[in-house]
């Protein structure tokens, strides 16, 4: 299996491991729950310098130029971000039901702390109960960690190239 794959696959598991024990343990609705990403950053930057090591001590021995291993980072980044993103259509759609209701009884709770009119309150429910709410999470989970995936991807390369560079 290319490393590629592996690591990705890996970080695929250990993220949908932890959300679904943020979903089993009751977690969610715990300080824990407002950031689940930070694990799977965390996941997504070790397994992709994992990854793109095992990549450059496979086929750069001699050291390494930035394409190649950038390229090796940025499909470890695709490829667990399509993944984890059908994940989460599941896990939205038919794991955690309740996290649209949960989340506008707490935003609600916000604006009702924050003073907010009761109208206003209404006119923030009803959108809410409108809006493609799932489709738009999904979205946004995508680009963000498409675009964190690439970041990651391009400091790693950067350091590998400095740390293994070409020998004449």
């Amino acid at each position: 299996m290319k490393p590629e794959t592996k690591y990705s696959l890996f970080i695929f598991g250990l993220s949908v491991i932890w959300k679904t024990l943020l979903l089993l343990t009751g977690l969610v609705d715990t300080a824990i729950g407002n950031f689940p990403l930070l694990p799977v950053f965390a996941f997504l930057l070790i397994g992709m310098f994992r990854g793109m090591e095992e990549r450059r001590k496979l086929d750069f021995s001699n050291g390494v130029s930035f394409l190649p291993i950038f390229k090796s980072g940025a499909s470890i980044a695709t490829l667990f971000t399509l993944l984890y993103t059908l994940f989460l259509y599941f896990y939205l759609n038919f794991l955690d039901i309740a996290f649209k209701a949960r989340y506008i009884a707490n935003r609600v709770e916000d604006l009702k702390k924050d003073q907010t009119s009761p109208e206003n309150i209404e006119a923030w429910i009803k959108s809410a109960q409108t809006f493609p709410f799932s489709s738009s999470w999904l979205l946004f989970t995508f680009i963000g960690l498409m675009l964190l995936g690439l970041f990651y991807a391009f400091a790693i390369t950067r350091m590998m190239v400095k740390k293994h560079p070409i020998k004449a």
